[in-house]
C-alpha cells in the first residue's frame, strides 16, 4: 500500500475507517475486498486493534446502505426512471435493479443478509428496499449481521497476510482465491434465494 495512503489512514484513525466504508457504498472505486484488506494489514496500528477496525468499518458500511434505504423510500416508484437516467454513473444498471427487486418477493431479512456478501448487490441492495418499503428495523439487522460477516473475515485475512512472511505473488493469489470463493458461495445462495417457492 502507499505510504501516503497509511500515513492518511493512520492520522484518520477510525473516523477514516468508517468514513471510507460510508463513502464506498457511494463511491465504488475500490472493490469493498481490497479496501477491508487494506484496513486489516494496519488493524494492529490502529487505536482498539482488529476488532475496533472491524467495528469501524461495519458500522461505516451500515450507515451507508441505510442511506440507500431511506433514497428509496423517499423516490419510491420513481426509483426506476432514476436509476435507467443515472444509473451508469454509479454502476447500477437497469437490469441489476430489477433482478434485486425480484428477489424481495420471499424472505427479505435473508435476501438482505445474503445480498451484503455479494460485491456491487452489497451497495445498491438497500434500494429496492427502501421502495418496496420493507420494515426498516429487520433490513437494518440483517444489513448489520451481513455485513458484519463481510468485513470481519476480510479484515482478519487483511491483517493475517500483513504479518505473514509469504511471497507478495503467492498473497495475492490465496487472496484472490478466497475472494472468489466467497462471490461464488454467495452468487449462488443469492440464486436460490430468487427461486420462487
Amino acid at each position: 500500500m502507499p505510504q501516503s495512503i497509511v500515513d492518511l489512514l493512520m492520522s484518520a484513525g477510525l473516523a477514516g475507517v468508517a468514513f471510507l466504508a460510508f463513502a464506498e457504498k457511494y463511491v465504488p472505486i475500490i472493490p469493498s475486498y481490497v479496501m477491508l484488506a487494506a484496513f486489516g494489514a494496519l488493524g494492529d496500528r490502529m487505536e482498539g486493534g482488529i476488532v475496533a477496525t472491524v467495528v469501524a468499518a461495519t458500522i461505516g458500511s451500515v450507515v451507508g446502505a441505510v442511506g440507500w434505504y431511506w433514497v428509496g423510500r423517499v423516490l419510491s416508484e420513481r426509483t426506476e426512471r432514476f436509476v435507467a437516467r443515472r444509473g451508469r454513473y454509479i454502476l447500477l444498471t437497469p437490469q441489476l435493479y430489477g433482478r434485486m427487486r425480484e428477489a424481495y418477493g420471499s424472505r427479505p431479512f435473508l435476501v438482505t443478509l445474503i445480498a451484503q456478501t455479494i460485491p456491487t448487490v452489497r451497495i445498491f441492495i438497500g434500494l429496492p428496499a427502501g421502495v418496496m418499503r420493507l420494515p426498516f428495523r429487520p433490513y437494518l439487522a440483517a444489513t448489520i449481521v451481513g455485513t458484519a460477516l463481510w468485513n470481519t473475515p476480510l479484515v482478519v485475512l487483511g491483517d493475517v497476510l500483513a504479518e505473514s512472511r509469504m511471497d507478495t505473488t503467492q498473497v495475492m493469489m490465496w487472496f484472490a482465491a478466497a475472494v472468489l470463493a466467497v462471490e461464488v458461495t454467495a452468487f449462488l445462495v443469492w440464486r436460490l434465494m430468487r427461486r420462487p417457492g
